[in-house]
């Protein structure tokens, strides 16, 4: 069999059919016909506002007895305690400024250095400067203050107040002199390895506080006269200047004011 004759009965294969689809076709399905249209939905009539509940709760609790409704507003929450003012424990305070005009006193208490407002008696003769008055709980006993009015602060108070005050201070340490001088003066030790508890006086550096350690010696001093006389100082005006700083700063460490007050008799 010659090659040309041979090449003509080789069986070629069938091969792939093509596909009858047109050539146009492609692989995303087609979309269905003569789907019926949807009708759109009916509009949702518009919906009035019922008159509101809490008004009408509020309305009822008004006259119930059984006070629900505020039960609701708040809760489960209790109320708050009332906080005790601090001028409760106070029972004297030492006159600054006796306001006749404004029929009212600024004073300063004993016992933690609180500065107060204070509403007289009527008909009382005026209140000196530096004068002791009592301000405790019990009004039966009270000579010159019809009420305590409330706290004030430094910021509030006219510049003559503020400049009596540490007269009135000073006068309220020389009265009460063995006190601080067995409470301070004479047990004063140490802060720390540079510092004297004598420094947090104004104008007394780490010589001066030792000087003041020395001339103590192991007896103490036993007057604030022999204090000043000894170290060349007034120690009370240097106590008092301390405490109004206190007074003004409520952020100063260590406070004398929480550490010497009250004065224990």
């Amino acid at each position: 069999m010659t090659g040309a004759r041979k090449d003509r009965n080789i069986k070629i294969g069938a091969g792939k059919k093509k596909s009858t689809s047109s050539p146009n076709s492609t692989s995303w399905s087609r979309p269905a016909e003569g789907r019926k249209e949807v009708a759109p939905a009916p509009k949702a009539q518009p919906r009035q506002n019922p008159a509101p509940r809490r008004d009408n709760n509020r309305n009822n609790n008004r006259g119930n007895n059984n006070p629900r409704g505020n039960q609701t507003r708040q809760g489960n929450r209790s109320p708050r305690p009332q906080q005790k003012s601090p001028l409760m424990e106070e029972e004297w305070a030492r006159v600054i400024d006796h306001d006749q005009t404004r029929n009212e006193i600024i004073a300063v208490s004993e016992a933690k250095m609180l500065l107060c407002r204070l509403k007289p008696k009527a008909g009382i003769t005026p209140l000196l400067t530096t004068a002791r008055v009592y301000i405790g709980t019990d009004s039966q006993a009270r000579e010159h203050i019809d009420q305590v009015l409330g706290m004030t602060n430094l910021g509030r108070v006219a510049n003559h107040v503020k400049a009596d005050l540490p007269l009135v201070i000073q006068i309220f340490i020389e009265e009460n002199e063995q006190h601080f001088i067995k409470a301070f003066f004479n047990v004063a030790g140490n802060m720390s390895l540079k510092q004297h508890a004598f420094e947090l006086l104004s104008g007394v550096g780490n010589k001066k506080a030792m000087q003041m350690v020395e001339a103590r010696g192991s007896s103490g001093f036993e007057s604030l006269s022999a204090l000043n006389e000894a170290c060349n100082i007034d120690a009370g005006e240097l106590l008092a200047k301390r405490f109004l700083a206190e007074l003004d700063d409520r952020e100063m460490q260590p406070r004398l004011l929480d550490l010497l007050l009250p004065v224990k008799a």
